[in-house]
């Protein structure tokens, strides 16, 4: 064998490993076990202040501490979803180490800026895409960070485009904003409901600021019974959520629930309640109120703290403040 034939069977044989990594096939439960637990959850952030991991054949998700970002690869170019300010940047520095195809579309999940404020970051030509409320609320904010979206979509909508197809709705409520989707992708059973929980940790506060809690405390059954998923991206944390980690939540919100009822219904609560009313004048109810909204508000935090320490990464984080709200919805204002 001569020089040249002996330096190309070396150069085939090195390549060898990495064409085999390369084809691969995408372990998901490999994936859960590394990037969907609480270690991975503290560990330090690279240098380069973020990470990123595949979380099906063609989609990665990239996150910094605290934030989130998934984009999929198509067979003509790459969709990304979700353009936050803080996240974008490092999107479009992992996107040319995983692909040389170009951007086509960027998804809107709703307008918050968090969540909206780096699409001025993408290509010009790639298409923009929201759903009605959401461009109705950018044309007010009238952002040149959050540009209007090119197609624009009442109810629902499916993407199809080089092989993926995303399923985009509007579930008629909202759990977080006014606009809120739902974006499933069913070959990559990746359900997109952004801001719905933190995987593996305690409710934002006043359950994210949610502009309707009632059907926020009811949308992890909604979600488990409608969607056969592998991983649920929220846009926050830097692990990716699963189905055990929303039912996790889930059995959190029916804890409270049931917290919460059984303080309403105990005597010591009742007889705290006319205590509260009495140290009131008869024109001061408003104060009395919002002492026997506390009341039950502390006793609930007490006992959930108690019960999910260590079940969750921070249980005691916005806890008084978020049974507070639950006791209002629950117990006041909602069915």
């Amino acid at each position: 064998m001569n020089a040249n034939r002996i330096f190309a069977a070396t150069t085939i044989m090195g390549l060898l490993p990495t064409l085999a990594a390369a084809q691969e096939p995408f372990d998901y439960e490999k994936t859960k076990a590394q990037y969907s637990v609480r270690e991975y959850a503290t560990s330090p952030l690279s240098e380069s202040g973020y990470g990123y991991y595949q979380v099906a054949e063609n989609a990665w998700f990239v996150h910094d501490d605290f934030e989130n970002m998934v984009f999929f690869v198509t067979d003509d170019g790459v969709v990304v979803v979700d353009p936050k300010p803080d996240v974008s940047p490092f999107v479009l520095e992992v996107i040319p180490q995983v692909t040389d195809k170009p951007i086509t579309h960027v998804i809107y999940s709703h307008h918050h800026r968090d969540h909206s404020q780096g699409a001025y970051l993408f290509p010009e030509d790639a298409i923009l895409i929201a759903e009605q409320d959401t461009a109705d609320l950018l044309a007010v904010a009238n952002d040149p960070k959050r540009p209007q979206p090119d197609v624009v979509f009442d109810d629902e909508y499916v993407l199809e485009t080089g092989g993926l197809r995303l399923e985009m709705k509007d579930l008629g409520r909202n759990w977080h904003s006014q606009d809120d989707i739902v974006i499933w992708a069913p070959e990559q059973k990746i359900l997109f409901a952004v801001d719905m929980f933190h995987p593996d940790a305690a409710p934002w506060i006043h359950w994210g600021e949610s502009s309707d809690p009632f059907f926020a405390f009811g949308l992890p059954d909604l979600l488990l019974s409608q969607y056969d998923f592998n991983f649920v991206i929220v846009g926050h944390e830097r692990i990716v959520g699963t189905p055990e980690l929303m039912q996790t939540y889930n059995s959190f919100i029916g804890d409270m629930e049931q917290t919460l009822m059984g303080i309403a219904q105990s005597e010591w609560f009742q007889t705290a309640a006319q205590e509260a009313a009495m140290r009131y004048a008869p024109d001061a109810t408003h104060y009395a109120y919002k002492e026997t909204a506390m009341i039950a508000a502390n006793a609930c935090a007490t006992q959930m703290i108690e019960k999910w320490s260590g079940r969750v990464r921070n249980a005691p984080l916005n806890m008084v403040e978020n049974c507070q709200t639950m006791f209002m919805h629950l117990i006041i204002l909602d069915p």
